[in-house]
This record gives C-alpha cells, structure tokens and sequence, in this order.
C-alpha cells in the first residue's frame, strides 16, 4: 500500500508513513514545517548543517590530540639540538630557536650593578668568581705575549690559501647583513671594500675555524689566555672582522657547549647584554661595555642575550674560543 501527501499528490512506500508524519511533526514544532514539500526541500540544509557540526567536533578532538603529541614531543627531545642538527630547504629563524631554549634556571649570575673589570687577575680569583658562574667580566690585560700585530683579512686569505671549500663544510659561517654565504667570498670582495675604504660599502662577517692545519698556524700566535691555563681550548676559534661604525652581531644568545672568552685584536666593540626573560624580574634590564685593544671579554653567552656594535676609528677584529 501506499500513502499519499495532500498538499503535492507524491507517493511514498507505506513503510516510511511513521518516518515522514515524525518528521512532519518535529518540523512543525521546531521550524514551522507543514507539509512534506518543506521538509524535502530543507533536509539537504539541514544534512549539510549537521555534516558541519559533526566536522567541527571532529577537528576540535583532533586538534586535543595533535596538542597532546606535540607537547609530549616538546617535553621529550630538546627541540633546539634537533633544529640545529636538521637540514632544513627553509633554515628556522633564529628567533624561533630562542624560543625553545632551555631555562637557566638560577638567575644570580645576572644580578649584578655593572660588569666589573680587572687586570693581572689571578686563576684562584677567576676560577672562584667568574669562570663558571655566569657573570660577565673584562679582562684588560688578556693579550699578554700575544703576537697578532699582523692579523688582517690579507693574512687570513693567505692561511686559507691551501684549504678547499669542502674542508669548511663543518666550518660555521655568518654572514650577517652581507650577501656573502662563505669565507672564500669575502676573500674575493674588491680590496678596497675589504680595507674598509671609506665611501665603500660596510660589512661585518664571523667565521668558527674546524680546519687543523689553520689552528695550527694561529697557536703560533696567541696561546690560552694567562688566567685560564687550568682550561683547554676547544679545537674550533672564532673569528670576527667588520667595518667601524658599522652594526656587529643582532641581539641572541647562543646554544655551545662551554662558556666563552673574546679577545679584542684590533678597534672597539660595544656589547650590550639583556638578561633572559625569565630572570627580567630579578635582573637589571640590561648592561652595555666597550672592549678595547688587548682587552678580553668572558662571558655565557648561553646565559646572556647579546648584541656588538663596531665604534668609530679603526675596523674591529676579534678573536675567541670556549673554554671547559
């Protein structure tokens, strides 16, 4: 048998008679419905309404899900070993690393006044005080007996001279504000660009030295500082070179194994140092130094946010290594 609508003269299987009158019904009660034609023509909105609500709650579960794993993962690896460690075709700002970094955890080493300043300092003083505590200090007579009178780009081209492009591939380079991408390139700029002639156009590069025969060659020439002579070196050096005037390093902080010391070879350079954000309530804001000629700088650059400003005169060179 079948059943027949009045309102539209349609036909349906008797056996959907209970379904349709429910149908109707719950309509007329709930959107003002009244005959089987509206509810045919408002079921595929309806389905469609109903098909969204049921995506919006499975993407919310899904999204519980992927924040559990995520924090799991976060909680489980150090997030910035395994950025640093990946090759990436988009290399991750380095903002982003920041953000992933490990607490410091205790922030007395940043709650001093000024970064204090000393001379013919004694290991006993330096290991007790500053070698492994955080806190930054100046060292104006660092270079003792060092022979670097001739450290230059010029002197750096030649000791690369018989190294190969390959051999700096675990090298770390920073190019800054420059479009160089390697040492070899900055050694090939115009010589007056690279004697910092003026009306040429300012640059500021930092190169790690991984290549032995190199290190080799620059021992020759300064050794461990006097006051660390309990310390070994580690194999790599830094070495930084850029115009006067001229910004140095943007404001970061490191992820290295040691703490580090920094010897100014040539000109003057400002640094500017901002505790971490989780000591800002228990440390000044920030403290600023300018290191001079034979003075050397020690500092956790894994502790300290940092930033360097290359002064007026005389291009600046440095020299650094970290320090067990």
């Amino acid at each position: 048998a079948v059943v027949s609508t009045q309102s539209t003269g349609t036909t349906m299987p008797s056996l959907e008679q209970h379904f349709v009158r429910e149908l109707v019904a719950f309509n007329q009660k709930n959107a003002g419905y009244k005959n089987w034609a509206e509810v045919t023509k408002n079921r595929d909105l309806a389905f469609r309404i109903a098909i969204s609500k049921l995506k919006r709650k499975f993407y919310k579960v899904l999204g519980v899900l992927l924040s559990v794993l995520v924090a799991y993962w976060l909680y489980s690896v150090d997030i910035v070993s395994v950025v640093q460690e990946s090759e990436c075709l988009v290399p991750f700002p380095e903002r982003f690393i920041d953000m992933f970094r490990p607490s410091v955890g205790d922030c007395s080493f940043c709650q001093i006044d000024s970064i204090p300043t000393r001379s013919n300092i004694t290991d006993v003083e330096f290991y007790e005080k500053y070698a492994y505590s955080g806190m930054p200090v100046l060292v104006t007579d660092g270079m003792k007996g060092w022979k670097t009178d001739q450290f230059n780009l010029q002197f750096f081209k030649e000791l690369y001279s018989n190294v190969t492009l390959g051999e700096l591939e675990d090298c770390q380079f920073f190019g800054y504000k420059t479009s160089f991408d390697n040492l070899f390139e900055v050694f090939e700029m115009p010589a007056e660009r690279a004697s910092f002639q003026p009306g040429t156009e300012p640059w500021y590069i930092g190169w790690s030295n991984c290549v032995a025969s190199v290190s080799r060659e620059l021992r020759k020439h300064y050794t461990v500082p006097y006051f660390l002579q309990k310390s070994e070196r580690t194999r790599d050096d830094w070495m930084f070179i850029g115009s006067p005037g001229y910004k140095g390093a943007p404001l970061h902080i490191d992820e290295v194994s040691y703490n580090s010391w920094q010897a100014q070879v040539r000109g003057r350079k400002k640094w500017t140092f901002t505790p971490p954000p989780e000591c800002w309530y228990e440390c000044s804001s920030s403290h600023s130094i300018i290191v001079e000629p034979n003075n050397i700088f020690v500092f956790d650059s894994n502790r300290w946010f940092h930033s360097t400003e290359v002064l007026p005169g005389e291009y600046s060179l440095t020299i650094g290594a970290e320090y067990d």
